[in-house]
């Protein structure tokens, strides 16, 4: 039984931490949508790549912006080098502002803000609804960059899922034991027999194939990487929706996809490339026998 709960990977405490900061994070993104219309909490949402950047900048600077050694006048190799991380350090900035762009274009938010409100009470509620979907997205930069910071690369693909297992078992008392409460106590009606379970079923499967992917995606790439991975799912939730619910984009809409996908196409040409294998020391074995056939046998 121990052995369910507990590995050399990580500690018992540390999947109940992800889950803290999972549970506040989606909760504020959640309870935005109860003060501001969906497309300004898509729009303030998407600044989270930039969180992600300025924290991996300080806390990964070995991912993201590694600093440039000193070349001297003989060595034109590491000026070279430096030169070339210079320009990944900009094409990382780049592709985060293209990403912001693009969001914003998909979402549109000033036609909600120009929409009619009801005054100074729409005003407060916009507030606290833009101060959540911040929350979210500071939330959400600090999970990524947390997990690579306490991982890194070292977690193998059964191990990440040992990690979402006891996240799950954990939400699940708890999370579960605080509803059945409130159930039992009638602070929180509800009839069980009119919620429909079939999607909930179905958002439970896609969470949970869409947690697992992205700890992959940490163990192996960077948190900024990730970030804006996750932000292309808004331009194919739009094409998806001109797909099935034969919805229409305007030219707004439709920059916007592309600026997106642009961004991502940046954002993945500056990745490092494998590092060869290393050879190890020359067998001296080797270099004795060679060095005895070029000496001949005269020379002994």
């Amino acid at each position: 039984l121990p052995e369910l709960v507990r590995t050399d990977a990580f500690g018992s405490w540390q999947p109940a931490r992800f889950l803290a900061i999972a549970v506040t994070t989606n909760f504020c993104y959640t309870s935005a949508l109860h003060f501001m219309p969906a497309s300004l909490n898509t729009a303030i949402f998407c600044t989270s790549p930039i969180f992600t950047l300025l924290l991996s900048a300080i806390f990964l600077p070995k991912d993201l912006l590694a600093a440039p050694s000193e070349p001297g006048d003989h060595d034109l190799a590491c000026g070279l080098e430096d030169r070339l991380r210079q320009l990944r350090r900009r094409r990382r900035v780049l592709s985060v502002v293209l990403s912001v762009v693009g969001v914003l274009l998909i979402a549109e938010p000033w036609h909600a803000v120009s929409a009619p409100g009801a005054g100074e009470s729409a005003l407060g509620e916009r507030l606290t609804g833009a101060l959540l979907s911040l929350f979210a997205s500071v939330g959400t930069a600090i999970y990524q960059v947390y997990f690579k910071l306490t991982f890194g690369s070292r977690l193998r693909p059964d191990e990440v899922g040992l990690f979402l297992a006891n996240m799950g078992t954990i939400c699940c008392f708890v999370l579960g034991g605080a509803l059945a409460v409130l159930l039992a106590t009638g602070l929180y009606p509800l009839r069980l027999s009119l919620v429909p379970w079939g999607h909930v079923g179905a958002t439970a499967a896609s969470s949970t194939v869409f947690n697992l992917l992205m700890k992959l995606g940490l163990s192996v790439g960077s948190p900024l990487a990730m970030s804006l991975a996750t932000q292309i799912g808004i331009p194919l939730n739009l094409l998806l929706d001109v797909a099935v619910a034969h919805e229409r984009i305007d030219l707004a809409q439709a920059l916007g996809t592309i600026v997106m996908l642009f961004s991502f196409t940046l954002q993945q040409q500056h990745r490092p490339a494998p590092a060869l294998p290393d050879a190890g020391p020359p067998d001296r074995g080797l270099q004795e026998q060679l060095l005895s056939r070029q000496s001949g046998p005269d020379d002994h």
